[in-house]
């Protein structure tokens, strides 16, 4: 009945939406998680829900096509509905805060399952480091040169078992005293990748 309710929220909040995925009306009761796919229409989910977890809220972002993303300290945890989903992740130890990752990196360990190739108990070490903003990178256009300087920058490298590599980008801001994830660019598969933005987007740090 829960799962129902807040697919119906997601839906009436976002039946608005306009062609480049952005609501027409945004209401600023809620917060948006604006999503964009290679080669797809851009789409905005809402926070539905946020669950208590000891190694950080896990985040539950709903959009109006029923798709779930659960984020966890800005990191992909579950997914629904997408093309490539991770129906679990599992972190044998909590991944260190942003705020206290080394300037040569920090390491920790994921274990995850994916469907739809039912691929389980996928073990990954993962190694994160603060960068400065890569040119290369591609951002949406609402990160302005400003705003992308203003940000922390961290990339992190995921190694397989069988040796192959996949690189997820993060750009933190303070908020409210706190550093948030406001971008990130995480890939479910190597040629399947998520960049996701808080919106609407802050232009100014708080």
């Amino acid at each position: 009945m829960l799962t129902q309710t807040v697919q119906l929220l997601g839906r009436q909040v976002l039946a608005g939406e306009a062609a480049d995925g952005l609501p027409a009306d945004p209401d600023p009761r809620f917060r948006y998680l604006r999503l964009e796919v290679e080669g797809s229409t851009p789409a905005m989910l809402v926070l539905a829900f946020v669950d208590p977890h000891p190694m950080g809220e896990i985040e539950v972002w709903y959009s109006a096509q029923n798709q779930v993303i659960k984020l966890q300290n800005g990191r992909i945890v579950a997914s629904q509905g997408l093309a490539v989903d991770w129906t679990k992740v599992h972190f044998p130890v909590a991944p260190p805060a942003w705020g206290d990752i080394r300037p040569e990196g920090s390491e920790f360990a994921r274990e995850r399952d994916e469907v739809p190739a039912y691929r389980y108990g996928l073990k990954e070490r993962l190694s994160v480091q603060p960068v400065a903003r890569p040119a290369d990178l591609l951002v949406p256009g609402s990160i302005n040169a400003d705003m992308a300087t203003r940000y922390a920058w961290f990339r992190e490298t995921a190694t397989a078992a069988d040796g192959v590599k996949s690189t997820a980008w993060y750009a933190l801001e303070v908020q409210m005293g706190r550093s948030v994830v406001v971008y990130s660019e995480q890939c479910l598969k190597p040629d399947f990748c998520l960049r996701m933005q808080r919106w609407p987007v802050r232009r100014r740090a708080l």
